[in-house]
Formats: structure tokens, C-alpha cells, sequence
């Protein structure tokens, strides 16, 4: 039995990123902890390569394929309790309506593997599966498409489905690093041993699947911009809300602790109904010996014939990458010598990734942008005037300790923790000064202004590079990280399980 079974839905160790480097750095920095980790993906892919070689103390390693229809096979006629098709009734109706499933209800029905004893073959084949899916179909969406209606059904429980079944290694602790198909599975250990249960949340899962769901087009609507919360969802797009908001509730409720990065997400929680005696609050930190010493003379354009920008980050939709581009643009009618770097992985999202590029060529910034692929980030920090981020959603964004650290200034969207990490959380951390510029999000043009004034202004670069560096030696150290998980962990292992 391991100490802690960690749970990563689509990340580590196959995504390189922040949540994935946060995973290998506090695994690596526990060493006398014993780890198994617990990857959810959609379907099997022998194409993936694995981005980091795990530590030693990772002694299993486990994979959840949520969308594998392959492996769902007709069973010979089995006999159902009329209850459990009952109880998926209750389950569809509450996430339909959007009204909460009774925990209580749930703890009796997932002790076991499966759904009340039924298994994703059941949902697929068995004739009950059909009856029931007509019967929700008439109810609730007669006049919209029996087609799309049949696909939604089946690959939305697929997931839950395959995580109802899923076999987890036996841990003292489970510990989930979301809410959403992540955040089921370390419910589910929590019910059927009794062991503890911990969430850390970076980002906001729900919020971002928000987002995803509403730009969505096959869902009946598409939004070419973000201008979530003035519009309405789709029955689809609603349905699939409903069902992260479920797991959302179903995990919150489940944990015996959840850990916000930032205090801004914590505020989400409270919201969303945690238990404020549940909260814990554990900031981000980096290595600041790494990268303290890698900024020349402060304030002035670290390339004489150039003023460089840097992107940092994955290639992906929800760091909203073409506001990045088209700020470009704008900026470089002004500024005559730009050039950008974006530093990240592009095979993420392949698609989105050669809209950017069309992007960039017909904005004709080829000359301009340089996508490097992945690659050590510390050699493009040393050379950098300003760092942008414009993402659509974040947690506590390690690109930007990481900037300030090495003394640049960062233009930031005001999402997660971006605020709080450039201008302050308490008084005196506000006195230090801002170490960046925060615009709206999916602003070319404020994104731009903010570049061309960081351009125009060496003596705030030269400030804010001062603030940043005294911000993150101060707050964000790796160590108080590393002690704070070491003491949270000894804590909950310490605890007997009880079923």
C-alpha cells in the first residue's frame, strides 16, 4: 500500500505544463513518501511519449481510459434489480434539472464497482438502457434531435461509467489534483475504503469546461469570443454543464480537505458550497535560486536592435493564443523592433495549433513570432523585455512567478490569480509595487497598449522587475510549498480508515 495514490486526469506524465511540473517537482522534493499515480485519458494511444521520468517514489503507476469503447463488450442476458435503473433515472433527472443527487444515495449505490451493479455493457446493450433513454428522451427534449440526444446519453456516462468500474490501488491517501472525472475517482476511494480524500485545485475545472462547452460548435451553438456569462447554453451544452457541476458537488462534498493555490479560488469554493472548515490555502512556489540570477542591468532592453515579448504555455485553446497573436499585430505598428517568442508545446491541439499559425501568417507576423516548441524556459526568461499571458482561465499561473523571479515584467489577464500575483494579497505585499499589467481578457488592443507602454517606459520595467523579485524571494518559495504538503500529508496518513 502506497502513502498517496495522486490522480491527473490528462496531464502528468504525458503533458508538459504548469500542473504537470507541480506533480514532478513535490513528488520529487517528498522523497520519503511513497506515491502511485492514477492517469486519466480518453483512449489508449501508442503514439504518446511520456514528458518526465517519474521519481523513485513513485512505486505504481495506473491508467483510466474514459472513452475507450473498445473494451465495452455484450455481456450474456444478465437480470437487473428494477431499482438500479431506478436509481439512473433519479441520477439523469437530478443532473438534468440541475438539481442536487442525495449523497447519501450515491454511497450506497457506488460502494461496489459499477453503477448499482451496472456496468457500461448494460448501458450499451441492455434492452432496460434503451427503455430508459426513450423515457428521458420524451420528458425533456422531444423537440430536439433523437440522434443527438441517443450520442449525448451514451458519451456522457461512458466516463462516469468507466470510472464507476475502475479498480484504484490501495493508498492511505487519494489524493485528486481537480474536481471533474478526477475528483469522482478519488471520491469513489474515499467511499469504498474509507480512506481520506484531497483535492488541489490549480485552475477552476468547472469553469473551465464552462468555457470549452460554450465556444463548442457541435453542441447546437458556437461563440467565437468570450462572452460567457451573457449567454444562454444549449440543451447539450447545458446537459454537459450539469454533469461537471455534479462531479464538482460530489467531489467537494467527498473531500476531507481541498486546497486552493490562490484566494481567489477559494472564493469559488466557498460558492460552490466547501465546507470552510475543509479549506486549505497553499500558494505555488518556485525555485528562486534557478532562475534570481538570470536578469542583466534592470530597465533596459535586454537586445539592443530588438524588444522581445514571450508567450510561455501550452498551445491550447484556453490560453486564448490568437489574442496573443493579434496584440502582436497591434503592437508592432508601434514598436519597430519586435520580435516574440511563444515557448510551449504545440501537439496538444494540433488544430488549434495550425489555426495559430494561419493566424500568424495572414497577419503577416512570420518575421515576428517564433514558436520554439518545448524547450527550457530559463533560457528564453534571461532574455526577455515582457512576458504576456492571455488566458481565458488559470489557477495561480507558475509562468508568472517564474517571470517575476527572474525580473520581468508580465502583462496578465485578470483571471485566477493573475491579480493577486502582480500588484499583491496583503498590505505589505501590496507595498512592494506591481511587477505586471493586468488587462481584460480577450483584448487584443489593451493586451497591445500594455506591451507598447512597458516599451515606452524603462523605469517601470526597471520597478516592476524590482517588485517582482522581492514578491516571489518573499511569498513563493518552493520550500514552503514542499513543507506544507509534507505536513498535510503526514497528517492524513496518520488516520485510520474507516468503511
Amino acid at each position: 500500500m502506497t502513502d498517496i495514490c495522486l490522480i491527473v486526469e490528462g496531464a502528468y506524465p504525458y503533458v508538459t505544463g504548469g500542473v504537470s511540473s507541480w506533480i514532478q517537482s513535490l513528488v520529487t522534493h517528498l522523497p520519503d513518501i511513497s506515491f502511485a499515480v492514477v492517469h486519466i485519458g480518453a483512449i489508449p494511444d501508442p503514439q504518446r511519449k511520456v514528458a518526465y521520468k517519474m521519481p523513485g517514489n513513485v512505486v505504481e503507476f495506473h491508467e483510466v481510459f474514459i472513452n475507450d469503447v473498445s473494451r465495452v463488450r455484450k455481456q450474456k442476458s444478465r437480470t437487473y434489480a428494477a431499482s438500479a435503473w431506478e436509481e439512473l433515472y433519479i441520477l439523469h433527472t437530478s443532473m438534468a434539472t440541475g438539481k442536487p443527487y442525495a449523497p447519501e444515495r450515491l454511497h450506497s449505490v457506488l460502494r461496489q464497482p459499477g453503477f448499482a451493479g451496472l456496468t457500461s455493457s448494460d448501458l450499451f446493450y441492455a434492452y432496460e438502457s434503451w427503455e430508459l433513454l426513450v423515457k428521458l428522451y420524451t420528458l425533456y427534449a422531444s423537440e430536439l434531435s433523437f440522434a443527438d440526444f441517443f450520442w449525448t446519453f451514451r458519451f456522457s456516462y461512458l466516463p462516469i461509467f468507466s470510472l464507476f468500474e475502475a479498480a484504484l490501488p490501495q493508498a492511505h491517501v487519494y489524493h485528486a489534483i481537480s474536481t471533474g472525472f478526477g475528483g469522482l475517482l478519488g471520491a469513489l476511494g474515499k467511499m469504498r475504503t474509507g480512506r481520506p480524500f484531497l483535492i488541489t485545485e490549480h485552475g477552476l475545472y468547472t469553469r473551465e469546461r464552462e468555457i470549452e462547452i460554450i465556444q463548442s460548435a457541435w453542441m447546437g451553438r458556437l461563440v467565437a469570443s468570450y462572452r460567457i456569462d451573457k449567454r444562454r447554453m444549449s440543451f447539450f451544452q447545458q446537459w454537459w454543464f450539469n454533469l461537471f457541476l455534479f462531479l464538482e458537488k460530489l467531489s467537494y462534498d467527498a473531500a476531507d480537505a481541498v486546497i486552493a493555490i490562490a484566494g481567489i479560488n477559494q472564493k469559488y469554493q466557498l460558492k460552490r458550497g466547501v465546507d470552510p472548515q475543509k479549506m486549505r490555502l497553499i500558494p505555488n512556489g518556485i525555485n528562486i535560486q534557478q532562475l534570481a540570477h538570470l536578469r542583466q542591468p534592470e530597465g533596459q532592453a535586454l537586445q539592443a536592435d530588438h524588444f522581445l515579448v514571450g508567450f510561455v504555455g501550452r498551445v491550447v485553446p484556453i490560453k486564448d493564443v490568437k489574442t496573443f497573436i493579434r496584440a502582436l499585430k497591434i503592437a508592432s505598428q508601434t514598436i519597430p523592433n519586435l520580435q516574440a517568442y511563444l515557448v510551449g508545446p504545440t501537439e496538444e491541439d494540433a488544430t488549434y495549433f495550425q489555426e495559430c499559425q494561419r493566424l500568424v501568417e495572414m497577419l503577416d507576423l512570420a518575421s515576428v513570432l517564433h514558436f520554439t516548441g518545448s524547450a527550457d524556459v530559463k533560457e528564453y526568461y534571461s532574455k526577455l523585455d515582457v512576458l504576456v499571458l492571455t488566458s481565458l482561465s488559470e489557477g495561480q499561473p507558475l509562468v508568472i512567478l517564474e517571470g517575476n523571479c527572474a525580473g520581468v515584467p508580465v502583462v496578465a489577464t485578470d483571471v485566477g490569480a493573475c491579480r493577486e500575483l502582480l500588484t499583491g494579497i496583503s498590505p505589505e505585499d501590496q507595498a512592494l509595487g506591481a511587477s505586471g499589467l493586468i488587462t481584460h481578457v480577450a483584448s487584443p488592443q489593451e493586451t497591445a497598449e500594455a506591451i507598447v507602454q512597458l516599451w515606452r517606459n524603462p523605469a517601470m520595467r526597471a520597478s516592476m522587475a524590482r517588485a517582482g523579485r522581492e514578491r516571489t524571494r518573499r511569498y513563493y518559495r518552493q520550500e514552503q510549498l514542499y513543507n506544507s504538503y509534507q505536513q498535510l500529508y503526514q497528517r492524513y496518513i496518520s488516520l485510520k480508515g474507516h468503511k
